[in-house]
């Protein structure tokens, strides 16, 4: 049997920036490749008149000293210095009927503002902040897919969920507007349904939350387009080959095993290894032409009804600094429609907190509104039209615009649109299905997806993206990539470790 010298990976965002490092600290040559001219994958930025927009970051999961997500963090580069890690007071503020309600970091401060608010729900507000404060007590375990983890750690995992697992039961199967449904003031109800992106469950919400208050959900200074731009001199300084507007049109494979690549192009890379670190869906059915099925993912992708994957419609702009503004404000609006849904409410995230995005008295702010992969037909649809799919961006900035100046009057003829992304705008960056930047939500309906990166009948091919977890997101897509490597170590009999002495570079 061919030993595993050289991995071809595909694609350069966070998994494969993560996997290709970790695969030259141990000893492996790398080539990774990347159909942009620049890495990142959905952690980007891009430039309109002069601003930065941040695309994808809004806290990053892993900044806590301590944790086995800032360990890796750091070892990928990604994290240079805690000094250039920021932190917000809450996890928002919400607007609704003049009343005002905020996620404060400080608990007991929130949970007392609440109960102040409304006296008649002092108890569903106490058992709301009990499992925020049981869900800080267990850390994922994202050093180790559960396939390789040790006996004895799985249990002492299982005792710590078991010690909580009256809030963790209780959240998993419910959500947030069931649970919102159990208090009377309607400003709360209002917060707990609006306060993550989309749908989901309880569970996720309150994770979330907890992630933010224990000081382990901080922003990076400069937000994604450094801390991707720091993974890839790392990569670089361990001896690894980067091809950027390499676009991968196929996967080589004989005898049920991948022997390398196809580029767009024609250019045969050959590698005794290829991960791919791309969209899922993606890398089935155009990469490997359908000829390995995965059952469990295409039962969930196939209905995204019951199965939805967060999308949005991104729109940016640049107003005159307020750093006196909530970080982010959600507001009730005059509904209006999106892409096919209706929309009674903005969240508005002004930058005013990192020099990176203002201009002397002016910042970046964004607005984000929901839209799932249940609703890429309409996108899809409207982008064929390109006057129509133009004229819609316009129209939706101008109401968007209306609905922000109606709430902060002193920005009326100062606010200045950047730009308007949308699902397609996803799809066609980074190739992924139905225009999503995130894995399944984990629902009650469907609970959480998993899945080992191996695809069956298939030999020296791994997949690792945020699709293997639910529901995805940028540690996901770091640890997925490290498993990879983690499987193919243990594949060739070499020890795995968790913060290697870095590679020489090659000469």
């Amino acid at each position: 049997m061919q030993n595993i010298k050289t991995i071809v990976i595909i694609g350069a965002g966070v998994a494969g920036l993560s996997a290709g490092i970790y695969a030259e600290q141990h000893g492996f040559d790398v080539i990774l490749l990347e159909k942009n001219p620049s890495v990142g994958g959905m952690c980007t930025g891009w430039y309109r008149n002069g601003y930065y927009i941040d695309g994808c970051i809004h806290w990053l999961t892993g900044t806590k000293e301590g944790t086995l997500l800032n360990e890796m963090w750091h070892n990928l580069g990604a994290i240079d210095s805690q000094d250039n890690i920021l932190y917000l007071p809450s996890w928002g503020t919400y607007e609704y009927q003049g009343q005002k309600v905020t996620m404060w970091t400080d608990l007991d401060r929130a949970e007392r503002e609440w109960k102040e608010l409304s006296p008649v729900d002092s108890k569903m507000i106490h058992k709301f902040f009990k499992m925020v404060r049981d869900f800080n007590k267990v850390e994922l375990p994202l050093d180790l897919p559960l396939s390789l983890m040790p006996l004895g750690r799985k249990l002492k995992l299982g005792f710590k969920v078991l010690s909580v697992w009256k809030s963790y039961i209780l959240s998993m199967g419910m959500t947030c507007e069931k649970f919102a449904a159990k208090f009377k003031s309607p400003a709360i109800r209002f917060a707990l349904t609006k306060c993550q992106v989309g749908d989901g469950n309880l569970f996720s919400m309150i994770y979330s939350y907890a992630t933010i208050v224990k000081g382990d959900g901080g922003i990076p200074v400069g937000g994604s387009k450094p801390m991707v731009e720091r993974m890839r001199r790392k990569f670089i300084a361990l001896g690894g080959q980067l091809k950027l507007n390499a676009n991968v049109e196929s996967i080589i494979i004989k005898d049920d095993t991948a022997q390398g690549v196809r580029l767009t192009d024609g250019t045969v890379i050959e590698g005794d290894a290829v991960i791919s670190c791309l969209d899922m869906n993606y890398t089935l059915k155009k990469l490997l032409r359908d000829q390995y099925p995965v059952r469990s993912f295409e039962k969930r992708f196939k209905n995204p009804k019951r199965n939805p994957s967060p999308s949005c419609v991104y729109l940016s702009f640049s107003v005159k600094k307020d750093d006196n503004l909530p970080i982010p404000l959600t507001f009730e609006t005059e509904p209006f429609e999106c892409g096919g849904v209706n929309i009674n409410h903005l969240t508005i995230r002004s930058y005013a907190y990192d020099e990176t995005f203002t201009r002397k008295d002016r910042t970046l702010m964004t607005v984000l509104l929901d839209q799932t992969s249940y609703d890429y037909p309409f996108w899809k649809a409207l982008i064929k039209e390109k006057e129509k799919y133009r004229k819609y961006k316009d129209d939706l900035a101008k109401v968007v615009m209306d609905r922000i100046v109606t709430r902060l009057p002193y920005l009326k003829g100062d606010i200045e649109l950047l730009d308007v992304a949308t699902p397609c705008t996803f799809k066609n960056y980074v190739n992924t299905s139905n225009g999503v930047f995130m894995s399944f939500y984990f629902t009650p309906k469907s609970g959480m997806y998993a899945h080992n990166g191996h695809i069956k009948g298939l030999k020296n091919f791994y997949i690792a993206s945020q699709w293997q977890q639910g529901p995805g997101g940028l540690p996901i897509a770091m640890s997925q990539g490290k498993f990879a490597i983690q499987r193919i170590c243990k594949k060739e009999k070499k020890a795995f470790v968790f913060s290697p002495i870095p590679k020489r570079k090659k000469a």
